[in-house]
C-alpha cells in the first residue's frame, strides 16, 4: 500500500506557479533534450572523432533524456548511518552481545519497536562486522525505485560496499553497477557528482553527513544519522546514555526518518513532473522543487536567537538552517517573534519568552525540523533539558 503524503496536492499548486514564474524570470539556458535524441544518432553514426564529440557529455545528455522519458530522476544514497549501521563485533558492548546469538546462516532477528526481523547480519570482512539495516529501508528502496535511478555512494571500500549492497538489494533490482566507493576516487575525502551519469538538475542526494557534499548542497537531503549501536560520542556526554540496541528498541517503521524522507522524495518527484508546469522537462530542476518544499517547513515562524555561539548569531550554522526552512530570523525582540532559540534558560530573553507566552526552544528543534522536513512539537525541545 502506498503511503499517503503529509501535504495535499492543493498545497503544491502554489509551488507549481512559483516554479513557472521562476524559470520564466531566470530564462534558464540548458541543452534542450528533444526527440529524436541527437545523442542516440551520434552513437549510431559511430563517430570516432574525439575532438568533435565529448563522449562523457553525450552519455550524460542521453541518460538524462532517457530518464526523463521514463519520468524518473536520479537518487544518490549514502550507506553508513543513512541506510545501515555497521559495527565491528569486537566493539559491541556487553549489553549488545545478545545480538550475536544468531543462527548458522549469520542472519538474526532483532527485538525492536518496529519489528526488526531479517534486519541484522554478520558480515565476513576484516574485522568481522555486524550490520543493522535501518527500519523501513527495504520499502524505501522499493518505492524509490519507481521514481528514481539509484546509486550507492560511500567513502568505504568497494568490497564492503558490494557486500552491503547485496544485503539491501539481493536480486540486483536497484543499483546494478551504480556503486561508487573510495576506490574509484582515491585521495578524495569529499563526494561529488562527477561519476553520476546525469545532469545535476535531475539528481537528489540522501546522506547523513552534509559536509561530504560541499559542491552539491542544493541537491542534498540531510537525513538524521542512524545510530543503532553504542556511541562513545554520546556516552562521553551522558553517562545515562544507552544505544537503541542496548534498549532493544529501534526507529519507527511508519514514522521514522526514512519514511519521512520518502515522502519528501515523492513530493519532489511529483513537483518536477507536475502536468501544470509550463517549463520544458529539460529546463526543470529538482533542486528548486526541493528548496520550495523545505521553505514550507517553518514558514510563518519568526525566530529570535540568543547566546548560541561566541560570534554573531546570524553567522551560525543553525541560523542558516532556519532560513532554509522558511523561518524569519532576528536578533531583536518584538511582538512578531514567535520563538526564542537559546541554550540558556536563565537569560532575560528566555524570561521574556515565558512572560509573553512565546515558544522557548533549544537549537536542536531547528535541526530536527531540518532532518524531518516537518515542524516538530516545540514541547519536545525544552531548553532546560539539554
Amino acid at each position: 500500500m502506498k503511503r499517503r503524503l503529509r501535504s495535499s496536492s492543493k498545497a503544491d499548486e502554489g509551488l507549481v506557479l512559483y516554479i513557472n514564474d521562476t524559470f520564466c524570470e531566470e530564462n534558464v539556458k540548458r541543452r534542450k533534450l528533444e526527440h529524436p535524441n541527437p545523442i542516440e544518432q551520434a552513437f549510431l553514426d559511430d563517430d570516432d572523432d574525439d575532438d568533435v564529440v565529448d563522449q562523457v557529455a553525450l552519455m550524460r545528455d542521453w541518460k538524462t533524456n532517457d530518464l526523463l522519458r521514463k519520468k524518473k530522476l536520479i537518487l544518490v544514497l549514502d550507506l553508513d548511518q543513512t541506510l545501515i549501521e555497521a559495527r565491528a563485533i569486537k566493539k559491541l558492548t556487553s549489553e549488545e552481545n545478545y545480538l550475536l546469538e544468531s543462527e548458522a546462516d549469520g542472519d538474526q532477528d532483532c527485538t525492536s519497536s518496529s519489528g526488526g526481523k531479517g534486519s541484522l547480519f554478520k558480515l565476513e570482512v576484516e574485522p568481522p562486522l555486524l550490520v543493522k539495516l535501518r527500519p523501513f529501508v527495504k520499502k524505501f528502496l522499493k518505492e524509490a525505485n519507481d521514481m528514481f535511478e539509484m546509486y550507492i555512494y560511500t567513502r568505504a571500500c568497494r568490497v564492503y560496499a558490494l557486500k552491503v549492497a547485496r544485503l539491501l538489494d539481493p536480486d540486483g533490482d536497484y543499483f546494478l553497477s551504480r556503486i561508487i566507493t573510495r576506490d574509484e576516487r582515491p585521495g578524495c575525502d569529499k563526494k561529488c557528482l562527477d561519476e553520476v551519469l546525469g545532469h545535476e538538475n535531475v539528481v537528489l542526494i540522501v546522506d547523513d553527513n552534509r559536509n561530504m557534499w560541499p559542491k552539491h548542497q542544493a541537491n542534498l537531503i540531510n537525513i538524521q544519522k542512524y545510530e543503532y549501536f553504542a556511541s562513545s560520542f554520546w556516552r562521553a556526554r551522558d553517562d545515562r546514555y544507552k544505544s537503541l540496541a542496548e534498549k532493544k528498541i529501534d526507529e519507527s517503521e511508519t514514522n521514522g526518518p526514512l519514511a519521512r524522507i520518502l515522502d519528501v522524495l515523492r513530493r519532489t518527484h511529483e513537483l518536477f513532473f507536475h502536468p501544470k508546469l509550463e517549463v520544458d522537462l529539460a529546463h526543470r530542476d529538482a533542486r528548486l522543487a526541493l528548496k520550495l518544499i523545505r521553505l514550507q517547513v517553518l514558514g510563518g515562524c519568526v525566530l529570535f536567537f540568543s547566546e548560541l555561539i561566541s560570534g554573531p548569531p546570524e553567522e551560525s550554522h543553525i541560523w542558516g538552517m532556519a532560513e532554509e526552512l522558511g523561518a524569519m530570523c532576528t536578533v531583536e525582540l518584538g511582538p512578531a517573534v514567535t520563538h526564542v532559540v537559546t541554550v540558556n534558560i536563565e537569560t532575560e530573553e528566555a524570561q521574556w519568552a515565558e512572560q509573553k507566552k512565546k515558544f522557548l526552544v533549544h537549537p536542536t528543534w531547528i535541526q530536527a525540523a531540518y532532518h524531518s522536513f516537518q515542524r516538530e512539537p516545540e514541547g519536545n525541545f525544552p531548553v532546560d533539558t539539554f
